[in-house]
């Protein structure tokens, strides 16, 4: 059974987050605009050197208002990134902070192997 706020919810107007992604020897940082978000309705996931995120705002009045008159569309945030580096895979972190939300991916370190040369 469909209610009526997961409707409202796949009707919303779909926006690609505004975003900088910074980089320092160790790691990339990507800091995405997401207004209105909590930590719980942001997914993040990776597939291979993709990564996808998706984040909705909370929706509806404060407990207790009932409203006369909406404006506000209130989007869903999509945008997947290609990740330039090898990424370790328990090495990413994320977080959101007053409408932002930070991801921080830790760089593979690269191993260096030597390779023995014999005669033929």
């Amino acid at each position: 059974m469909t209610t009526s706020v997961s409707r409202e919810v796949l009707q919303r107007p779909r926006v690609l987050p505004r975003t900088d992604v910074l980089e320092t020897d160790a790691e990339l940082i990507l800091i995405s605009e997401v207004p209105g978000v909590e930590p719980g309705s942001v997914e993040l996931s990776r597939n291979d050197d993709v990564l996808n995120l998706r984040a909705t705002p909370a929706e509806g009045s404060p407990e207790g208002w009932q409203p006369t008159d909406s404006e506000f569309e209130l989007p869903i945030y999509e945008r997947s990134f290609r990740l330039p580096v090898d990424i370790e895979p328990d090495g990413i972190t994320a977080a959101v902070q007053n409408g932002l939300l930070r991801i921080t991916l830790k760089k593979r370190t690269p191993r260096s192997t030597r390779i023995e040369v014999r005669s033929a």
